[in-house]
């Protein structure tokens, strides 16, 4: 246990190294760097933002705005060793202000972002009903979830982010972050547990 421990903190330790110089590197001018940031992290941004946005076009021109205004404030930007969690923030952020510049918004905030993991793992003709019944309580599971709950399954386990990352992303601290995923996962394991019974009473009745 000790060796596996020390190589997942080298790995922590060489994340943060090569992202505080790769971001560096991107604030002293290098378009290697910014390439190599953007190629990096687009595809990653997208599946995170139409999460809280369905218009898919509003995502891209909000991502893309981001990325030119990174790019022309290099010089004035702070320092980060973890770039993936400096984009999230800013891409939501960016987010914000685009529904604010709706002529049909009076009044937002972050609270009102209502993340969505739309049709998770939708079944297709090859599935078999065991499959298709597996989904379906995931599905239902998730939905069931509130849209801060869904964000931190999200995190934690499809982009793999530490609890310290979730807590600055969510704006709190450590524990409640801790408290939030793990009271997502207990919902989320009672409403599976919910639906199967649901489906076994069905199915014989």
């Amino acid at each position: 246990f000790g060796n596996n421990s020390s190589m997942s903190e080298r790995k922590v330790i060489n994340s943060i190294s090569k992202d505080y110089e790769l971001w560096e590197s991107f604030r002293n001018g290098n378009e290697k760097a910014f390439s190599e940031i953007f190629n990096a992290h687009v595809q990653m941004l997208f599946r995170y933002g139409i999460k809280f946005i369905a218009d898919e076009e509003m995502v891209k021109d909000s991502i893309q705005e981001l990325f030119i205004k990174l790019y022309h404030n290099r010089q004035n930007l702070s320092a980060t060793d973890n770039i993936r969690l400096y984009l999230f923030r800013a891409l939501k952020n960016k987010l914000i202000d685009a529904l604010y510049s709706r002529k049909d918004t009076v009044s937002l905030s972050s609270a009102v972002l209502t993340f969505e993991i739309a049709n998770p793992e939708e079944p297709d003709q090859e599935d078999d009903w065991d499959r298709i019944v597996q989904k379906s309580r995931l599905k239902k599971g998730i939905q069931a979830l509130t849209a801060r709950q869904r964000e931190a399954i999200y995190l934690r386990y499809t982009m793999d982010m530490s609890l310290e990352e979730i807590s600055s992303l969510l704006e709190m601290n450590y524990q409640s972050a801790r408290n939030l995923i793990h009271r997502s996962v207990e919902k989320l394991r009672k409403e599976l547990l919910l639906n199967l019974a649901l489906l076994i009473y069905l199915a014989f009745n």
